[in-house]
């Protein structure tokens, strides 16, 4: 399954979403809370996906940015605000499973389509 690097600044939050990522077969290749470390783990890990909590320190839309127009990796950015404002895949915070893994299924398929 997918290499995804995870972008949450909420310990709890990390440690529910890479429980779940872990049992449905994805490897969490790493883990950042802030734009810097981001964009740092992303480059040193080469993950396959990037999953993105919105509100960070900085912000979580300006680390899928980046990603998407310097290394064209698939992002889904995830929020407790349910306006997005890019046109990126998006779950709704607090997630459910069934959302997230419909949204790293579709942006996984989507990848080499």
């Amino acid at each position: 399954m997918a290499r995804i690097f995870l972008v949450e600044d909420d310990v709890c939050t990390q440690s529910l979403l890479k429980a779940i990522l872990r049992a449905r077969s994805h490897e969490v290749v790493g883990i950042a809370d802030s734009e810097e470390g981001a964009i740092a783990g992303i480059l040193a890990t080469k993950p396959e996906l990037c999953l993105i909590d919105v509100h960070l320190s900085g912000t979580g839309l300006d680390v899928a940015e980046f990603i998407l127009e310097n290394l064209g990796i698939p992002v889904i950015v995830m929020s407790g605000d349910d306006q997005p404002t890019l046109p990126i895949p998006f779950v709704l915070k607090p997630v459910k499973v069934d959302n997230l893994m419909l949204a790293i299924d579709r942006a996984w398929n989507a990848r080499s389509g």
